[in-house]
C-alpha cells in the first residue's frame, strides 16, 4: 500500500469518528440548569461548606434612605466564601458599625435566622428562613426579599432564588408589588439597587430591517 492510499484511509476513518466525538460533548440545554436530586442536596451544601471553598471578596446588599425619603439598596464588600448558607448568614448579621454610621441598614428583621441555604439546581438556591422575616412589612418586606435575592445572585452561576419559611412555600412581593411563589431573580427588582441590575436582553425591532 502506497502512502497516498494510506493517507486517504486515514481521512475516511477520521471522518467516521467525528460524529461520535461530538456526541460526547456537553452542548445544548443539558449544560444549563441541572436539577439536583433531593438526596444529594445536603451533600452539595456540605461540600461547598468545606475547606475547598476559600474566603474571598463578595457582596451583600444593604438599604440606604435617600434624601427624597425613598430607599435604595447598595452592595457592600464582605470577605466571605461562595457558600450560600454562609453568605445569607453574613447578610442577616446586618451592617457593620462603620456602615451604620454611613446610613446603611438592613430591612431584614434582625431576629431572622437562616435554617438552610442550598443548591437545588445548578442555577437555583433554596433558602429556608424562620418566620421572623414576616416582622418586615410593606416596602421593608420588598427590600428584605430583594436583599436576599440580589446578594445570592451576585454569586457566579446563581440566577434564581426560592425562599421558604420553616420549609413552607410562601408568596413574596416583587419590585412591582405583585406576589409570586416562584423562584425570584434579580430582574424582579428593577431599580431597587444601585448598579446591580443585569442588563435586560436588547429588544431588536426586526420590522424595519
Amino acid at each position: 500500500m502506497n502512502s497516498r492510499k494510506l493517507h486517504v484511509i486515514r481521512i475516511i476513518i477520521g471522518t467516521a469518528l467525528l460524529p461520535a466525538t461530538l456526541a460526547g460533548c456537553s452542548f445544548g440545554p443539558e449544560s444549563k440548569s441541572q436539577m439536583i436530586p433531593e438526596s444529594q442536596q445536603q451533600n452539595v451544601n456540605e461540600a461547598t461548606s468545606s475547606n475547598e471553598v476559600g474566603a474571598g471578596f463578595g457582596r451583600v446588599y444593604l438599604q440606604r434612605t435617600e434624601s427624597t425619603g425613598g430607599s435604595i439598596l447598595t452592595g457592600v464588600q464582605r470577605n466571605i466564601s461562595s457558600d450560600p448558607f454562609d453568605i445569607v448568614q453574613v447578610l442577616l448579621s446586618g451592617p457593620t458599625k462603620a456602615e451604620q454610621d454611613a446610613g446603611l441598614r438592613s430591612a431584614v428583621p434582625s431576629s431572622t435566622e437562616v435554617l438552610s441555604a442550598r443548591y437545588v439546581a445548578s442555577d437555583l438556591v433554596k433558602v429556608d428562613l424562620t418566620n421572623e422575616i414576616f416582622k418586615a412589612t410593606g416596602d421593608d418586606l420588598v427590600s428584605s426579599v430583594a436583599q436576599i435575592v440580589l446578594t445570592l445572585c451576585d454569586i457566579s452561576g446563581i440566577e434564581r432564588v426560592i425562599i421558604v419559611v420553616s420549609g413552607q412555600v410562601n408568596e413574596w412581593p416583587k419590585g412591582d408589588g405583585s406576589l409570586t411563589s416562584q423562584p425570584l431573580t434579580a430582574y424582579d427588582f428593577p431599580g431597587r439597587a444601585i448598579s446591580s441590575q443585569p442588563a435586560f436582553p436588547a429588544i431588536v425591532n426586526t420590522l424595519n430591517t
